[in-house]
């Protein structure tokens, strides 16, 4: 084996080690937030507004995010941004007003924006340079970290520990491994001069803006889910919060094993193929999440949601970094601001209906969404 084959092994590895350890304080957010709104008292209407926060703080951060990328390097950004998400993950436990969590989940998702657009510009930088397929396999252990996070966060509830009690304990174990895994990339030390844009602005592609709506639809679903899983469960079956993590974990579960093969798959099966598929099983998962009976039906569609939308993000982050006229971290940081307009929209869009229709009939409102992405599944054809 050569050097340069070894230190493309390594680099492999060192980035699959960044995304499965940074979701993992974000993932013991996810099954406390029916505590963090029980202790609020306040409607699902209402905390919907609050729980865009995080949404709202990393759609404004990436409009920014991709040219700094550019001139200082994703791994220098991606580890400042690293160290204050993490430190800055247990801070909307503290909430005391609505008005409180949506601030402090916007400065979360300020730091995430940083984060997420460059741990995939050098995952795809990677990819390209090895040689090998690894997008969709490191989202797969992006959501296996989200899973490691919600299952702690719910053992620790089952236990008796408090929201803030168990972010704070999940942050502090993931945050040392997370910088050292960061610093340590060889990919993105340096700003990729060859990938800037000659202009200060150009319009996307018509190709590109297609693969957003694609991911849109996608995430919009992920988001919901994520959200108001926990809701869902103790709103429509009185369940207690272990019983809302195990709900949510069984969607991470089946998410991180859509991931984790999506890889091997996409060696086999055209992506436009592998795309409206996947997204056909959400559309079948979210029909039986609206027309759930008991508890039972619900994890089955919980899990078919999990695999529906595992695929479509990393699939539109490699065809939204190849589609030409601009560079790929711009490319990715426009895909992942619209992509990423789908996790605002979900949480606001569920929890008014909710109000209005119960959190089944909100649940109903993904389905338009998903048909959207179905049909843009196409534009992830690679074009010369």
């Amino acid at each position: 084996m050569t050097q340069q084959a070894v230190l493309g092994a390594r680099d492999v590895n060192l980035i699959r080690g960044v995304f499965f350890l940074q979701p993992i304080a974000l993932g013991a957010w996810f099954p406390r937030i029916a505590e963090i709104q029980q202790r609020l008292q306040v409607s699902e209407g209402e905390f919907a507004l609050a729980l865009v926060g995080m949404p709202v703080g990393l759609l404004i951060m990436l409009m920014f995010a991709g040219r700094l990328t550019e001139r200082f390097g994703a791994r220098q950004l991606l580890i400042a941004g690293l160290f204050a998400f993490i430190c800055l993950m247990p801070l909307p436990t503290y909430a005391e007003s609505i008005f409180q969590l949506f601030v402090y989940l916007a400065v979360v998702g300020s730091a995430l924006a940083f984060v997420e657009l460059c741990m995939n510009v050098i995952a795809d930088k990677t990819e390209r340079g090895s040689g090998q397929l690894i997008m969709s396999g490191c989202h797969g252990l992006w959501s296996l970290g989200v899973l490691v996070g919600s299952l702690i966060s719910s053992g620790f509830s089952w236990v008796g520990y408090g929201p803030s009690e168990s972010i704070l304990m999940v942050s502090g174990m993931a945050l040392l491994p997370a910088l050292f895994t960061s610093y340590s990339l060889a990919e993105g030390r340096e700003p990729d001069v060859a990938e800037k844009s000659e202009s200060g602005f150009q319009m996307p592609s018509w190709a590109l803006i297609a693969v957003c709506f694609f991911a849109f639809g996608i995430t919009m679903t992920e988001g919901a889910i994520a959200d108001w899983s926990a809701i869902y469960v103790t709103d429509l079956f009185d369940l207690s919060a272990g019983y809302a993590g195990i709900a949510y974990s069984t969607f991470a579960m089946m998410l991180t094993f859509g991931r984790l093969t999506g890889d091997w798959l996409r060696s086999r099966v055209e992506v436009q193929v592998v795309a409206a598929g996947i997204v056909m099983l959400a559309l079948v998962g979210v029909g039986i999440l609206v027309m759930s009976p008991n508890y039972a039906v619900s994890l089955l569609g919980f899990g078919l949601v999990g695999i529906g939308v595992s695929g479509g993000f990393p699939l539109a982050v490699t065809a939204a970094a190849e589609k030409p006229g601009r560079s790929a971290a711009t490319n990715v940081g426009l895909m992942t601001q619209i992509a990423l307009g789908g996790f605002l929209v979900g949480p606001l869009v569920i929890g008014y209906a909710a109000d209005h229709l119960g959190i089944q009939g909100g649940f109903l409102l993904l389905l338009p969404a998903l048909a959207l992405s179905l049909l843009m599944s196409r534009s992830l054809i690679k074009r010369g």
